[in-house]
């Protein structure tokens, strides 16, 4: 009797050890994603390289534009094309790391137009957008500039407000008959809420990127 006993006991462990493995194995995956996807929205989350968040004054300024301006690339599609920058990572003023784009609310890019100037001034060209993180956080979300929709309104100064998906501003100054086909970025800035800014331009802009990124209109 008591060895029946031992005998169902023992079958009882293995039942109930195999009933945890198996409820175990079902909760790990969904506990990893979660997790992981938790982690990856976390500043700590970046590339090591790109936090900038121990630094401070020239050194701090220096290595956000060149993160900002060496990472920037042109997106191009059909009706579209977009600007994507460098992301990183600083320290808020409590001490704990942030985002930039936690930290700055909109990115403005200014660009130059390979066209007649008007009244000795060249055509300029402004965008506007949120600063949002990409789904790859070390880079910022591309601004993208409906190309094909510019094309098709008259030419002329001022403020064009686009909404279908990202909401964008392009503005435009020293336009004449035709726009312009080829846009020189000019400078590059990241704007807080707070009015602080961050911004590169001129002889800075041509020491993180000397060859010239121009977006054209095709």
């Amino acid at each position: 009797m008591i060895r029946h006993l031992q005998v169902f006991g023992l079958l009882a462990v293995f039942v109930g050890l195999g009933c945890w493995f198996t409820w175990s194995s079902q909760e790990s995956p969904a506990s990893a994603v979660s997790l992981s996807f938790a982690g990856s929205r976390d500043p700590a989350a970046i590339r090591k390289s790109y936090d900038f968040s121990e630094l401070d004054g020239l050194a701090l300024s220096q290595a956000t534009k060149q993160r900002l301006i060496a990472g920037a690339k042109l997106l191009k599609e059909p009706s579209q094309v977009g600007v994507e920058l460098g992301h990183f990572v600083v320290r808020k003023g409590s001490g704990e790391k942030m985002f930039a784009c936690n930290k700055y609310e909109d990115v403005i890019l200014e660009f130059e137009g390979d066209g007649m100037a008007v009244a000795g001034q060249k055509p300029m060209m402004e965008v506007e957008g949120e600063c949002e993180i990409s789904a790859d956080i070390n880079r910022i979300s591309p601004l993208w500039i409906p190309v094909a929709k510019i094309l098709g309104e008259p030419v002329a100064e001022g403020e064009f407000d686009f909404r279908d998906g990202r909401p964008i501003k392009v503005k435009f100054a020293n336009v004449a008959d035709q726009w312009p086909v080829a846009w020189v970025l000019k400078s590059v800035r990241l704007q807080a809420p707070s009015g602080e800014s961050l911004k590169i331009e001129g002889d800075e802009l041509r020491q993180y990127i000397p060859k010239p990124m121009v977006l054209e209109f095709q």
